[in-house]
């Protein structure tokens, strides 16, 4: 009987001992992710201010269509071609929307004849394009930076692009 005392009180060991060790274990895990967490806020709370101070906020962007498409014909090969644009411009500064809707007839005027002065053959290629893009935003940045002092807008955007 008193070996049967003996193993009952071994086996009620056993499930305390393997019981203390899966604690232990736990806080040593909760005082690891405690000191990492202690560290991450530590160094990241130094950093914050010095970031928000450094990137100024940035506007939306704001998107301006013209109405109606510009359309503009051409001489090719002995043919009268027509291409048709419809484009948006983006901007963050809402002065230069009212700038480019006060001075409409100019703008227009403007984008007109930089359309109309490109070869009709180089409008067919990307790179054609692309390089009209960019004339249309030099052009519009030319008159805002006129008439409000600075150039207001950042891209030139085709929404619609048909030869004919």
């Amino acid at each position: 009987m008193a070996d049967d005392d003996n193993n009952t009180s071994e086996e009620q060991e056993k499930p305390k001992s393997k019981m203390l060790i899966i604690i232990i274990a736990v806080l040593v895990v909760l005082m690891i992710g405690g000191g990492v967490a202690a560290f991450l806020m530590m160094s990241g709370g130094e950093e914050a201010p010095v970031d928000d101070a450094a990137e100024p906020t940035q506007m939306p962007a704001i998107y301006f269509d013209f109405k109606p498409p510009f359309v503009v014909n051409y001489q090719w090969k002995g043919r009268q071609r027509y291409v048709q644009i419809s484009m948006s411009v983006m901007t963050r500064n809402p002065a230069a929307i009212d700038t480019i809707n006060t001075h409409m007839p100019l703008v227009r005027n403007n984008l007109v004849m930089v359309l109309g002065s490109q070869d009709f053959e180089m409008l067919r290629t990307p790179e054609g394009k692309e390089a009209l893009r960019q004339s249309v935003l030099e052009e519009l940045q030319k008159i805002l930076t006129e008439e409000m002092g600075e150039p207001g807008i950042e891209q030139v955007l085709f929404t619609n692009f048909v030869m004919q």
